[in-house]
């Protein structure tokens, strides 16, 4: 995988949750509908007819409020020996996420329905609500990927067993977890592995405050006995790979994580596979308008 822990410290972190007025946001009425071929899947009739209603909900919402699909930059890398210049943004758009821009308030109608099309099994289910419209959060996040201590330090680019930091300043109190995933999984960098159970949804911060993250001589969180220090990592000749810095004015609920497979030369942080972590991230955005997404694309070359 890309980041490998070569120093592990140890201390604790109070969390405490800062609550933001919110603006009254538009609400509509609109219908969805889906279908599910049951014999084609592995789900029972009754997780299908959940699962139905559910996608059924997000398409009303994307149709009265639209989604949004994120992608990122693209990057190139240069081929040294050629001349070359090789595109690589097929593995950045299978990282892609798709948000809709609102949330489901209340169910007026739903039917849902078993069918049978040329020998198959169906359910189709169909829902009109209520729906109201997320509110973009208006937060001028500061992010930047380094390869030393100093904000001046910034890239894009790594070299293999390179030292990776991270500058972070965000206007107002809040709280942070940081990600970073290729195209099959996504690793939890932040908060840090051996933190306690009950300090691993997030990781506080303050407003106006620069922080120089996973770095012990820095420690500007105050955790001291639990920093996990990075270095970039790479078996291929280049890798591409995406930061997710995710800020809320509440800790988020993590995800359920496991750990990497075993390597004599590497201890690799938590990780869960991409998919399930691109699922739990639009969950949160859907349900938390006052939660913030800012990502980075970086390549890592031998």
């Amino acid at each position: 995988m890309k980041l490998r822990i070569f120093t592990i410290l140890i201390l604790s972190l109070s969390l405490s949750t800062l609550f933001a007025q919110k603006e009254k946001a538009k609400v509509k009425k609109s219908t969805g509908e889906y279908q599910i071929n049951l014999s084609q899947s592995d789900y029972s009739e009754q997780e299908a007819c959940k699962a139905c209603q559910e996608q059924a909900m997000i398409q009303a919402i994307e149709k009265a409020f639209g989604s949004v699909v994120i992608q990122g930059n693209t990057t190139s890398i240069r081929n040294t020996n050629t001349g070359e210049t090789v595109e690589t943004s097929q593995v950045f758009n299978m990282i892609a996420e798709t948000y809709v821009n609102g949330e489901w308030v209340k169910t007026l109608e739903e039917e849902c329905e078993r069918f049978t099309y040329n020998d198959e099994f169906w359910i189709k289910c169909k829902v009109k609500g209520q729906v109201q419209e997320l509110r973009k959060p208006q937060i001028d996040l500061q992010v930047k990927a380094l390869d030393c201590e100093e904000v001046t330090c910034e890239t894009f680019e790594f070299r293999n067993e390179e030292s990776f930091y991270l500058y972070l300043k965000s206007p107002i109190d809040g709280y942070v977890t940081i990600y970073l995933a290729d195209a099959s999984v996504s690793q939890r960098l932040l908060p840090f592995a051996n933190m306690p159970q009950g300090q691993l949804n997030a990781v506080k911060v303050e407003a106006d405050k620069e922080y120089i993250l996973f770095s012990k001589e820095k420690d500007q969180l105050g955790l001291r006995g639990y920093i996990d220090e990075y270095e970039m990592y790479t078996e291929a000749d280049y890798d591409q790979n995406r930061i997710f810095v995710i800020y809320s004015q509440e800790p988020l609920v993590k995800p359920a994580l496991y750990e990497a497979g075993e390597d004599e030369k590497v201890e690799m942080p938590m990780q869960m596979d991409l998919v399930e972590f691109q699922k739990w991230l639009a969950k949160n955005r859907r349900y938390n308008e006052d939660m913030e997404v800012v990502r980075l694309d970086i390549t890592i070359r031998k």
